[in-house]
């Protein structure tokens, strides 16, 4: 019987949905252009699967962390020592690795995972002589450089690029952010680097009108939706927007849908609802088709994410985006971008109140352009991504067997959990 071919991702993505949508929208598109491949995801997200999963996929939840700081994490959920989950994450993660044998590791976003945790699991591949290939997949931007670099020094990122990787793919056009070289990653692994363009979920939509009428839209009403991800620090934008909406000439006629995303705290959600409940709008935690949604809507509003950002460009909607303040640059550092390729018009965090959110919305609703398809990004990464991946497979039909390495005596069955974890290799 032949074996299935199979690729392991691992994804950390403790605060939103960005890492958890994009590897998803990965695997799905992975399996569905591969009959006989499986692929397993491996990640932290506390509302893991959430996104649908097509058949032959898989996942394994970590115990979640979060990120304080550049390179610095806490636990989330556990009331131990961080010392302790990051040991129990780093043996979950190489244990999975060598059970499962993967022909293709996917990494998302950090070379050696977060605080080091993916490096054993990197480190055992050559000694148990897989053939696995290696692959970092990175967004288009990660954090100001400065900040990047110095926090892949310290951690020894670099080193490990080099030791174990064998590609390194950018979710992004260098046209845009030329991310391998203002985060050194060229100057360490040479030609090893492809851009892919962003990768967007180009699923298929419903029809505008159809999802306009269900959600009871008039015709000529303009529609507003106002989104922002996994919604942990959404709350200020859409208060905000509740209070700019009185304030807009056309807030009479304007319908608006807000989704709040999952992580939002439940006192926020409530006093939300209660706000949106006495403005007449709609308000949803979450919902099945946000594609649909914003390729419905006349104008978005959003933070800055990587996923979000695609979608709206994929569309060409006229948005509004509000950065995340922080702890990193790289929502202002992709608003800023766009906004000034004029695909979108940016209020900062810093400028942000009722009245200079509803200048900007009456302003872009009103505007006689929106983003053009000639000046919009490639946003073709995920055919491009799943095409590179699939070559990296093993010939002759999927089939992993080959040659390899007889495994050392004194390997251990099962890895102790004060393993330690090394540095940078």
């Amino acid at each position: 019987m032949i074996k299935s071919a199979r690729i392991m991702m691992y994804s950390q993505d403790s605060y939103g949905l960005g890492h958890l949508r994009r590897a998803t929208n990965l695997a799905n598109a992975l399996v569905t252009a591969h009959s006989n491949l499986s692929v397993l995801l491996v990640v932290d997200s506390p509302v893991a699967p959430f996104f649908d999963l097509q058949d032959h996929i898989d996942f394994v939840k970590l115990p979640t962390v979060i990120k304080v700081d550049a390179g610095v994490f806490r636990s989330s959920q556990l009331l131990t020592r961080y010392s302790l989950v990051r040991a129990m994450r780093s043996n979950v993660i190489r244990e999975v690795l060598r059970r499962f044998r993967p022909d293709v590791m996917l990494v998302d976003h950090m070379p050696g995972g977060a605080n080091r945790d993916l490096i054993p699991a990197l480190k055992l591949i050559r000694p148990l002589g897989y053939a696995t290939k290696v692959v970092l997949g990175l967004r288009d931007i990660i954090d100001n450089p400065s900040v990047t670099r110095a926090a892949w020094e310290r951690e020894g990122f670099y080193d490990t690029l080099k030791r174990y990787y064998d590609r390194v793919l950018i979710y992004g056009s260098a046209d845009v952010f030329p991310t391998a070289d203002q985060y050194g990653i060229r100057d360490r692994v040479g030609g090893r680097v492809e851009y892919c363009g962003y990768v967007c979920n180009m699923d298929a939509v419903k029809d505008r009108h159809q999802t306009r009428a269900r959600m009871r839209v008039h015709n000529g009403q303009p529609l507003i939706a106002v989104m922002a991800g996994g919604g942990a620090d959404a709350y200020r934008l859409m208060q905000t927007f509740l209070d700019a909406l009185p304030l807009m000439g056309c807030a009479a006629r304007v319908a608006t849908t807000m989704v709040t995303g999952p992580f939002m705290p439940d006192a926020q959600r409530k006093a939300l609802r209660d706000q949106a409940k006495a403005q007449g709008v709609q308000i949803h935690t979450s919902i099945d088709d946000p594609l649909s949604q914003i390729n419905a809507a006349d104008l978005v509003v959003s933070m800055a994410g990587y996923n979000t950002l695609s979608e709206i460009l994929r569309f060409q909607k006229k948005a509004v985006i509000v950065p995340r303040h922080g702890p990193s640059a790289e929502q202002r550092m992709r608003a800023r971008i766009l906004a000034e390729r004029g695909l979108v018009s940016m209020v900062d965090p810093e400028d942000l109140s009722a009245e200079r959110l509803a200048q900007a919305i009456v302003q872009t609703l009103s505007g006689c352009t929106q983003p053009s398809a000639r000046i919009v990004p490639g946003l073709a990464g995920i055919a491009k991504a799943t095409r590179v991946l699939l070559d990296l497979l093993p010939s002759g039909n999927g089939s992993t067997e080959r040659p390899r390495k007889a495994i050392a005596p004194t390997s251990p069955a099962v890895w102790p959990l004060a393993a330690p974890l090394g540095r940078g290799r």
